[in-house]
């Protein structure tokens, strides 16, 4: 995994799915946790972002993912609660899983090393749903195509500050199956 600790905090990579059922987008929720984040997964070296998400999707759902056009770009720079500061380098593709049934009620993953619960949350929840990064609710609200690039900064105490660095025009229609 591209994840690693520095004497001045900790930085990964990762690699996530937007992916929409007519107006559900699919979350997920590692069990104990209070925030819901977007499905996907670390990227390992010498693998692609994209790579990432068809062997993340396949791990944890089973499924044979789509990858389509990137969405957005987001960089989250937070300090850590245990001190040090906190990097993320997320990508963000829009993707199709036609094999992956649709449930309307939360369900569980198949992992059990790794146990996380997955949920077509409603478009007219995203609002109040807790989620992390909390910027990555601006491009689910927005759902108009267009490349986004994000900047999440905070203090760890839950003050939040998002900035659009680059913001282009439509890429894809590839935002619904």
């Amino acid at each position: 995994m591209v994840s690693f600790n520095t004497p001045t905090g900790y930085f990964h990579l990762r690699a996530a799915v937007v992916c929409w059922r007519d107006d559900y987008v699919l979350v997920h929720q590692a069990v104990g946790d209070t925030f819901w984040s977007l499905p996907g997964g670390r990227v390992d070296l010498g693998e692609s972002s994209m790579q990432t998400i068809v062997r993340e999707m396949g791990e944890e759902l089973l499924v044979t993912a789509q990858v389509g056009a990137l969405l957005a770009t987001i960089e989250v720079i937070d300090q850590r609660p245990q001190g040090g500061l906190f990097h993320e380098v997320g990508f963000y593709y829009a993707v199709t899983m036609p094999d992956l049934t649709w449930q309307a009620d939360p369900f569980r993953g198949p992992e059990a090393h790794n146990p996380v619960d997955f949920w077509w949350c409603p478009r007219a929840q995203l609002a109040d749903l807790a989620m992390l990064p909390q910027s990555v609710k601006s491009l689910l609200l927005q759902r108009d195509g267009v490349y986004r690039h994000i900047v999440e900064t905070g203090s760890g105490a839950g003050t939040r500050h998002f900035v659009h660095v680059n913001v282009s025009t439509s890429t894809t229609s590839l935002l619904s199956d």
